[in-house]
């Protein structure tokens, strides 16, 4: 397929006029909407650290924005919502959606444009994408032009797959464009090889039907995701600090006073996202699981650690602490750092999955999906479980 801006809108267009990826809770009861919502003000409160109130007074632009079920609560905290969508479809849904459950119908505005097509002379305190660029020709000239309607010290809310933890995604469809020769066929393979996959998907928090997903996923001819140190590279070129992100990517070592001269900035280290992407490429469990995984070495060093810790503290003219079981506890302390060892279980996994996406490319030479299928019923990590973690969601704050 020739990558230039008309075909990619026109193909995109085509596949998701067929399958709308962003009906969520428009053909569903109102009790579906007050989950969602119930959900999405967890998700901006506690993993954003954007609570509601941010929204109160402000004006925003949604590129890519659908359905309009992904912002229709933002109305009823505040938020007057330019609303941009190349999909007429979609368009039409979003009318009905604001008008049903969100508030002050009238100060929004719906406009039926490609982003790239939008004419827009105007900057908003907010500007917010997700789940769209990915799908676009050109992904950073299009968070380029997001970026270019927000005010100095306004917040631009981004989201979308990430490069390498979408990896387990990208083999999926590799798998669906190298065996199904129509879509109908391609439709076929995704329910026969990933159908634990969509059945998750479907019983998620976030319903969707399941041929829904499979066009959102699979079928949908474009799909390039960027890594995080791209992300952050659009954000630096545009004028935007980093504020916060979900899933987390900053290693816990940050931890300078809120005095120091010096103060961390994650855009000169963008590309040590590395070890969270890899975590991302093989997620495939809930993250209590992981924890108890991946920390089951600091258990020793935290007993240790804390009896030392315990015993040196407090300190005053009225305390002081005995020197030899002091010496034994520093020693103690330092012997099991030697126990300690955070990305053992990191590497297992990772060597496991290599092995098995390896195995899995060597099989794909027969192009016989029998054969996959057979392997892939056999495979620990992958496409087990969540197979991966691929959306991505940023947020940054325009400071010149």
């Amino acid at each position: 397929m020739k990558k230039n801006k008309a075909s990619i809108e026109k193909i995109v267009l085509k596949t998701f006029q067929e399958e709308i990826p962003s009906i969520y809770y428009s053909d569903k009861s109102k009790i579906e909407y007050k989950k969602f919502v119930d959900n999405a003000e967890y998700v901006y409160r506690d993993l954003f650290n954007f609570p509601k109130e941010m929204f109160q007074g402000k004006q925003m632009l949604d590129f890519g924005g659908g359905t309009g079920e992904q912002t229709v609560y933002l109305t009823n905290w505040g938020a007057s919502i330019t609303h941009v969508e190349m999909n007429s479809m979609a368009i039409e849904i979003a009318k009905k959606v604001f008008k049903k459950y969100g508030s002050n119908y009238t100060k929004h505005k719906f406009i039926h444009s490609s982003i790239f097509d939008c004419k827009i002379n105007k900057k908003f305190d907010i500007v917010h994408s997700r789940g769209v660029f990915s799908h676009t020709y050109n992904k950073e000239k299009a968070f380029d032009k997001l970026a270019s309607h927000l005010k100095v010290g306004g917040y631009l809310i981004f989201g979308d797959p990430n490069k390498i933890g979408g990896f387990q995604n990208m083999l999926q469809r590799h798998i669906v464009y190298t065996l199904g020769r129509d879509k109908d066929e391609m439709e076929e393979i995704c329910e026969r090889l990933y159908k634990d996959d969509i059945t998750r998907s479907v019983k998620s928090k976030v319903v969707r039907s399941r041929r829904r997903i499979i066009f959102d996923r699979w079928i949908i001819p474009q799909q390039d995701d960027p890594s995080v140190e791209e992300v952050l590279s659009w954000f630096d070129k545009n004028n935007i600090k980093f504020y916060s992100s979900h899933p987390k990517f900053i290693f816990p070592y940050s931890s300078n006073s809120t005095h120091s001269h010096n103060k961390f900035d994650i855009m000169n280290f963008k590309k040590y996202s590395i070890l969270s992407e890899a975590l991302w490429m093989i997620k495939n469990t809930e993250d209590d699981e992981d924890y108890q995984e991946y920390l089951k070495t600091l258990n020793k060093v935290y007993s240790k650690q804390k009896k030392m810790s315990d015993h040196i503290s407090a300190i005053s003219p009225e305390k002081t602490i005995n020197l030899k079981s002091s010496i034994n506890l520093v020693a103690n302390y330092k012997k099991s750092l030697k126990e300690m060892n955070l990305t053992k279980p990191l590497v297992s996994r990772l060597d496991i999955f290599l092995s098995e996406v390896n195995q899995l490319l060597v099989i794909l030479k027969s192009k016989d999906v029998s054969k996959v299928e057979k392997f892939l019923k056999k495979t620990r990590i992958l496409f087990k479980g969540y197979v991966g973690v691929r959306h991505i969601d940023y947020i940054g704050y325009k400071y010149k």
